[in-house]
This record gives structure tokens, sequence and C-alpha cells, in this order.
């Protein structure tokens, strides 16, 4: 294990130093370098006088996966996975997620675009028709850490590895297609460990495992073009409007603003993508629909759609 009971002690010690040192203790030969970095987060403000340091921040971040081959997402929350995985996504690196829940896990990889710009398998954020949001602030430190079983991290963390050297020993890297959902073994691949799956997902309930594949979504918060077309053109500016959530017109979504929301219906991220406008339109529908008492008995719910 990269940790022990003697790093919590005295306040303890910073997790990158102290992992950076086990491994060296394990491995004398292996390079590893600690970074001890706040890793600026979607709606988590940014004031005048942080902005320095976070402009900074977010530059050694991105310099940081630009330098490296692989790129693991083990952040404990949500949010701070987003810049990671949005510059992951910018620089086409291998990118491996893993997430845990109290008897479940997901270990998956990110798509990576190709040179024609081709980005089929989707990221951590495709999933979602939220942007990310604050979640740590007002919560207590049992609500803002997962509790798991014992056994789950280091499951979901060999799970982890061995994805990775399924991708890295592909001919095509982590442009690797999964394996096809019925396919069994490795369907065929001539990789030397076969087809490397998209997301794996695992349930100690049952002891299961589950491949599955998902697409990258247009209008992710994360990998979409628009999102890293905004960082292109825009840079720091950009990812200031993102972690200070600003109010912007849809149909300007870039136009400089120092205005800060109150109580915004939509997240910066969410009018920038288009799920804003989903948002919309999904209400306007539900709108439309009348509903009406059924007293049928063969009706399950009590209720029928007119």
């Amino acid at each position: 294990p990269l940790y022990d009971f003697s790093d919590s002690l005295d306040g303890g010690r910073p997790k990158a130093e102290a992992a950076a040192d086990a491994m060296r203790r394990i491995f004398p030969g292996v390079d590893a370098r600690a970074v001890s970095l706040q890793v600026p987060m979607p709606a988590h403000s940014v004031s005048a006088s942080e902005a320095a340091a976070t402009r900074a921040a977010a530059a050694e971040l991105d310099a940081l996966v630009a330098a490296h081959d692989v790129v693991f997402l083990l952040t404990d929350s949500r949010e701070s996975r987003w810049l990671p995985a949005m510059l992951g996504a910018l620089h086409a690196k291998v990118v491996l997620c893993v997430a845990l829940g109290f008897d479940s896990y997901v270990a998956m990889r990110h798509g990576v675009k190709s040179g024609s710009g081709s980005m089929n398998l989707g990221c951590y954020f495709c999933n979602d028709v939220v942007a990310p949001a604050d979640s740590l602030s007002d919560r207590s430190l049992d609500q803002q850490c997962t509790v798991t079983r014992p056994g789950l991290a280091p499951i979901a963390a060999g799970t982890a590895v061995e994805l990775l050297a399924s991708v890295v020993q592909h001919p095509l890297g982590g442009l690797a297609p999964p394996p096809p959902p019925t396919a069994d073994g490795d369907a065929g691949d001539s990789a030397v460990f076969g087809a490397p799956p998209h997301q794996i997902r695992g349930y100690l309930a049952g002891f299961r495992q589950h491949a599955i594949v998902g697409q990258a979504y247009d209008r992710c918060t994360a990998c979409s073009d628009v999102v890293l077309d905004a960082y292109r053109q825009h840079g720091f500016d950009f990812l200031l409007r993102v972690f200070n959530n600003v109010v912007v017109d849809e149909a300007a979504p870039h136009v400089p603003t120092n205005q800060a929301p109150p109580t915004p219906d939509y997240s910066y991220l969410e009018t920038l993508t288009g799920l804003a406008a989903l948002h919309r339109q999904t209400d306007d529908i539900m709108a439309n629909i009348e509903w009406s008492e059924d007293g049928d008995e063969g009706s399950d719910d009590g209720f029928e759609q007119l």
C-alpha cells in the first residue's frame, strides 16, 4: 500500500508526497515526483485576490497533463475531476477514471480524439445532463467522503491498472475499440490482452461485474468540442467563468462579464454546451402534458395521459 498509519500522524502528510515516497521504497528505480496542487473546480468561485494563484495552478495542471502519457482521475469529488478530464481530452491523453460507492465502483477509460477529431467513447461526464457543481461547501466530512466496504478500493484500483495494461498493449492504444457487448473473452482481438473495455462497473452485492460502453456526448461539459474550443480560444478567462459560474447570454456565451449569478437556473457550462436549452425543451414538453385521474381498476398508477 502507498499509505500507512504513520502518514496520518501530526496532522497528516500531503498525499502526493507520501505516495511518491512509498513508490520509491517499493521500487527504488521509479521516477516519481510529488506535486501538491489545489485543483480549481467549477462552481467554486475565485476572488480577485485568488485569481493569480488559480491561474498558476491551472497552468501547472495543464503542463502536467501535456507532459504525461496517462492521467488517473482519483480525486474525491466530481467537480475536482472536471479540469483534468477536460485537459486530457484537449491533449488526447489516455485518461483512467475510478469512482467508488459504498459497495460499487466504476473504472473507465475516456475516449481519445483521433487525428480526424472523432471520439466515439465518452468520458466520465458524458452521461450527465447537469454540469458539475459545488458538492463540498456546507457539508460535514461524512457527507463529503464516500464510506466504502474495505475491499472495494483495492479491487477498483487493480481493475484500473489492468485496464491501462490492456490499452497500452493494444496496437491502437487509446483508440482501441471496446469489445462488442455480446462478446466473450477477447472477442477475437489480436492484441496481447484482448480488446480493452470502455467501462467496468462492479458490485460487491452479489459480486457482479459488467463491461459496458458509453458514447461521447456532443453536449458534454468536459470533452465536447464547444468546451475544448472555448478553452483554446479564451484560456484562463474561460476557466474563470466556469469557476465563478458567471451569467451569460446563450447567444454569446463568450462575452466577458463579471456578473455573479445570485440563483442561476443553469450553470455557465450548461448554457455553453446547450444543456440549458435541452432542459428548457424538456420542461416545455412536460408542461404541455396533461394528466388526469383514472378510476380504471386496470391502471397501475391511477393516472392516464390525455
